[in-house]
């Protein structure tokens, strides 16, 4: 997503880039994403079920300049870059075989369905477990409006409350611009509980992560933006 705020009539038109903000646009494009994902898993047996639990122990995200003009007088443009607004992880079972060699249907079967949703600074968390699928959706939003950075547009809201992410009481990220979240931080856990006939099989897990950046001007006098995963 891209808008000019020269050009009001059509949001979706392309934007238009003055000089500068044409550098700035170079500048963007060679970044990269460093991202750590860890889980952390637990297998209680109780009476009748057994009960797996899934905990976000540690999430690091950084987005770093690859060099391109390091020592271009227009400094400031160099130092913006984007920052995570969204990152989502799914995880989900699929049971592959019992240890003592009987075949059973390779399916989990839950009783259970869960959801939470938590507020934490600018970021909202949302859990949901279904079947055995888990989602664990980290989401940046305005902390005035409650709009979603990385669905915002012109036309929503009439703007948008995010400068100066990296200082202040609210802070979004660290100090250096990147994201760490940790078990400390994040205390909730996702879970299923699971048949007690399902005790003995062998569980695959299969993980997968999906992180959205954004780029609104920080620092600087610009109209460009976007949004990018």
């Amino acid at each position: 997503m891209q808008s000019s705020n020269n050009d009001r009539k059509n949001y979706q038109s392309p934007a238009i880039i003055e000089g500068k903000e044409s550098v700035l646009k170079n500048a963007l494009a060679h970044k990269q994403l460093g991202a750590v994902f860890q889980l952390e898993y637990s297998v209680g047996f109780n009476d009748g079920f057994i009960q797996v639990k899934a905990h976000i122990d540690n999430l690091r995200f950084d987005v770093v300049k690859l060099g391109f003009m390091k020592n271009d007088e227009d400094g400031n443009w160099m130092d913006e870059k984007y920052f995570p607004s969204r990152i989502r992880r799914d995880a989900n079972t699929k049971e592959l075989k019992a240890t003592h060699g009987k075949s059973k249907v390779p399916k989990v079967k839950t009783m259970a369905r869960m959801a939470s949703r938590t507020k934490m600074k600018n970021w909202r968390w949302d859990q949901d477990v279904e079947g055995n699928a888990a989602t664990f959706d980290a989401i940046l939003c305005d902390n005035n409006t409650g709009t979603e950075i990385a669905t915002w547009k012109p036309s929503i809201g009439g703007g948008i409350q995010f400068w100066k992410r990296y200082t202040g009481g609210s802070l979004a990220f660290t100090k250096s611009g990147g994201l760490i979240f940790s078990r400390k931080q994040y205390k909730d856990w996702v879970g299923w509980r699971l048949s007690k006939e399902m005790q003995g099989s062998v569980l695959k897990w299969r993980i997968g992560a999906q992180v959205w950046l954004t780029y609104l001007p920080n620092d600087i006098n610009s109209s460009y933006y976007e949004t990018v995963y």
